[in-house]
């Protein structure tokens, strides 16, 4: 078993040398008195205070880290105050001044403001009274000539703090982002996977209940047809879920399918005697050229237009999905022939979900999507979207 010493990080190890240093080096200048002794121990007070600040703070304990930052530099303005009123040391209390600084940095990264407001004034009093216990210090060559170090100090610490706060509140603002995108695509891909199948299950269920009575054979394969798409189902989300809880190194490893043999499966699940679909690519439509997120924006795309025309366009006979290219640009098209709604009872409400998905999921790739009535008959959901430079989401 490794012993204690041995289990401390290198960072919390060098912060422990440096104080033990700091506070050695003020025992061997200090007097053999009681004033000695109190600035040694405001010295071990100031170091753990800085010390213990962090951990109170992450405890959510607000006012106890107010108290021990105060604490600190009251105890540093009465030991200066004894110092001064008794003998001048030839030190300033070096593992106190550290201790001090840090405090004070902390305290500006990390203090709410009402306890910020309380707990700076006095540290930045205290750091700089310090230069009282030390009159020989501007006797030195190295501050002969820095007559304003003290004060110096703790204003470039205080400074450090503010900065440190900043990249924090930087961090968290790019984080919460990250995460709102993050959540906008996992209801995107959670809508698109329970829409496609459900839709696919309801409508083969009211198809079953129009037959079952003059077609039990007919309402029979429907049925299978319905355990087919369920499993398929539970395994879409399955899929889902695993990715979810893998690693990023376990996610890259999985096989991908190439886009256009998934559109094709699409394509496939949607054909069926009364509503023939069909898939027409045109020459010059690469998916290998295609980023991660285009692919699958485009499945998305024939996924939600495809679920569309089985809620909605009940009346069609065939319905055609189209891969073009127009010079740099991806051209996705669904169409259908519907010459009206479905007449039958209103077995879906429209969410507003999926056509708000795929308009976020376009527009973050710089493209152009429409849907509406064609002049020849039909309904067609169309995309633009750019091969090139197409992922623009904040990472």
């Amino acid at each position: 078993m490794l012993s204690p010493l041995r289990r401390l990080a290198p960072g919390p190890s060098a912060v422990v040398g440096v104080s033990a240093v700091l506070l050695l080096l003020d025992a061997s200048v200090v007097s053999r008195s009681y004033v000695g002794l109190a600035l040694l121990t405001t010295g071990v007070l100031a170091l753990g205070a800085s010390a213990a600040y962090p951990r109170v703070h992450r405890a959510g304990r607000e006012a106890v880290a107010c108290v021990t930052a105060l604490g600190a530099a009251v105890v540093s303005l009465l030991t200066t105050s004894l110092v001064r009123e008794t003998v001048l040391q030839r030190t300033p209390g070096w593992g106190e001044l550290a201790g001090l600084l840090l405090l004070l940095c902390l305290v500006c990264r990390y203090a709410q403001p009402a306890p910020l407001v309380i707990a700076v004034v006095p540290l930045l009093v205290a750091v700089a009274r310090t230069k009282e216990r030390a009159p020989v210090l501007t006797d030195l060559p190295v501050f002969r000539d820095v007559d304003g170090l003290f004060l110096l100090l703790p204003v470039a610490f205080a400074a450090l703090g503010g900065y440190l706060r900043a990249e924090d509140v930087r961090r968290r603002s790019v984080a919460r982002d990250v995460r709102h995108a993050e959540r906008l695509d996992l209801a995107r891909d959670l809508h698109d996977h329970v829409a496609h199948y459900v839709t696919a299950i309801v409508v083969q269920a009211q198809a079953g209940e129009q037959v079952v009575e003059r077609d039990p054979a007919t309402a029979r394969q429907l049925f299978g047809n319905i355990e087919r798409t369920g499993q398929d189902g539970l395994v879409a989300m399955s899929r889902m879920v695993k990715l979810l809880r893998t690693d990023d190194s376990s996610a890259t490893e999985a096989t991908v399918s190439p886009a256009l043999t998934h559109i094709a499966e699409l394509v496939q699940q949607a054909d069926s005697v009364s509503q023939r679909t069909s898939l027409e690519v045109a020459d010059g439509v690469d998916d290998a050229e295609w980023p991660p997120q285009l692919a699958k924006t485009v499945q998305r795309l024939v996924q939600e237009g495809l679920t569309n025309v089985r809620k909605h366009a009940r009346a069609a006979s065939a319905v055609q999905v189209k891969l073009g290219v127009e010079g740099e640009r991806l051209i996705v098209r669904v169409r259908d022939d519907a010459v009206g709604q479905h007449k039958g009872r209103s077995w879906f409400r429209p969410s507003g979900f999926g056509m708000t998905g795929l308009a976020e999921r376009v527009a973050e790739h710089g493209g152009e999507l429409s849907s509406g009535p064609m002049p020849e008959g039909g309904w067609e959901l169309a995309a633009s979207l750019p091969v090139q430079g197409t992922d623009r989401r904040v990472r």
